[in-house]
């Protein structure tokens, strides 16, 4: 339509796309020929005058008609109203195909994100592909994904895309603060064609190469749970709002990818936190409980060795009357260092009840059983006392029980074994180890 036009006032005809604030010649149509009656339209002018008629907006972008000489608004308005009408429908038609085109190629990328999002267990990778997927979705070198510490306060940069991570690990921002803060605090993403110009952003620093980022918050249950900001097309032009539909759109399941996560890891800690002892950090009876079922299980099917040992501290009560709990409670981490220290990572050591505590040995015999119970019952003796409420004079020592698994043993046959081992070396004047 644009060369019928210049054909038709034998003149230079543009129709140009303005894009933010510059003007990029989207097509060009000339007719060559000595001027005729566009001349005489015209009313002459200057040479090198242009005329410009507004298109409207179509694809995000401003359009116009352009032509050669100093054209009357006034006097042909009327006459150019039937003709920018005609443009006007002939790019609504492409910008209507390139919105559906582009819409649709959104809602498929989403789609597949949340797929690809759902079959990843690992934090560290989910937050990875997070960040990796939103940058090259719009052509972006740069990428960074800020998650909100609760306890803390404040938002750590947690991946990166096109730059490493340690860069930015120091970096602690408070809602409000920065960028990355004032989009968390908002809600509102944030589209900025060029940083020089926005008041309150800091000039382009040295490792970007474009002034143009974007930044949108990942929404979900209604808190924000992060932001990701992207910087640097790789065309080197600004971010528009095509690019900031499509970072709004896997921003969702960014969001709900996150929020499983962090309930998964939750739910994890809930359960970690039920079989812990809350004053020794010790596994507790339940969890003892539950492994000696699965230890027992697997020695039988493999023909492996599995012990069991005992211990109770000597005369508990007496210090705990006479120095108080606190000093007791003292007492009680002092010995679950000792037997933290002097087992293998894998052996299971909980505390039992009261002043008591039970370690599972999986794969330990007689002997080696022995040299560890021995081991414990020294260490409790010679261990320092300095540094707490207990005095430094205070003799500590402990009783062990030992068993180890026999053919037709129960896990309720085994702890038997070991609690009547206990208290023979508890009869045996203390201080010792017994084996039944």
């Amino acid at each position: 339509m644009a060369t019928r036009l210049a054909e038709e006032l034998e003149t230079e005809v543009r129709v140009e796309r303005l894009a933010d604030g510059a003007i990029q010649p989207e097509l060009i149509a000339a007719a060559p020929g000595p001027p005729g009656r566009a001349d005489a339209a015209r009313g002459g002018g200057p040479p090198g005058a242009r005329a410009t008629f507004s298109l409207g907006r179509h694809a995000h972008a401003d359009w116009q008609l352009s032509l050669e000489g100093p054209w009357d608004h006034g006097r042909h308005g009327v006459w150019f109203a039937g003709i920018v009408a005609a443009l006007d429908a002939a790019l609504e038609g492409p910008a209507l195909r390139h919105l559906y085109e582009r819409t649709s190629d959104t809602i498929s990328a989403a789609y597949a994100f949340t797929r690809r999002l759902s079959r990843i267990a690992d934090t560290r990778r989910l937050r990875q592909t997070i960040v990796d997927t939103m940058a090259e979705a719009v052509g972006a070198r740069l990428g960074a994904l800020a998650l909100h510490d609760e306890a803390a306060g404040v938002l750590k940069v947690v991946a990166t895309h096109g730059y490493p991570q340690v860069l930015v690990d120091h970096v602690r921002l408070r809602p409000g603060e920065g960028v990355l803060g004032r989009v968390f605090e908002s809600r509102q993403p944030l589209l900025v064609p060029d940083v020089r110009i926005v008041p309150g952003l800091h000039s382009r620093r040295p490792r970007y190469r474009t002034a143009s980022f974007t930044a949108v918050p990942l929404l979900g249950n209604g808190r924000v749970h992060g932001v990701v900001s992207v910087a640097d097309r790789r065309d080197d032009r600004a971010f528009d709002r095509d690019d900031l539909t499509v970072l709004r759109a896997l921003a969702a399941p960014a969001a709900l990818a996150l929020q499983n996560d962090h309930l998964l890891e939750q739910t994890q800690a809930l359960a970690h936190a039920a079989t812990i002892d809350p004053l020794t950090s010790l596994y507790n009876r339940r969890y003892f409980q539950t492994r000696i079922d699965e230890e027992m299980e697997r020695a039988r099917r493999y023909g492996l060795d599995l012990a069991l040992l005992l211990i109770d501290i000597d005369d508990f009560k007496r210090h705990n009357d006479e120095l108080g709990h606190l000093a007791g409670d003292h007492l009680l981490r002092q010995i679950s260092d000792v037997l933290r220290r002097s087992v293998r990572v894998f052996d299971v050591c909980t505390r039992y009840g009261g002043e008591e505590f039970a370690i599972l040995m999986p794969g330990s015999g007689t002997a080696n059983s022995l040299v560890v119970a021995e081991r414990i019952r020294h260490r409790v003796e010679s261990s320092a006392r300095e540094g707490g409420p207990l005095p430094a004079h205070l003799r500590i020592t402990v009783s062990l029980g030992l068993a180890v698994l026999g053919a037709d043993a129960t896990p309720q046959e085994l702890v038997a074994r070991a609690d009547r081992a206990l208290y023979r070396a508890k009869g045996d004047g203390k201080n010792c180890v017994r084996m039944e």
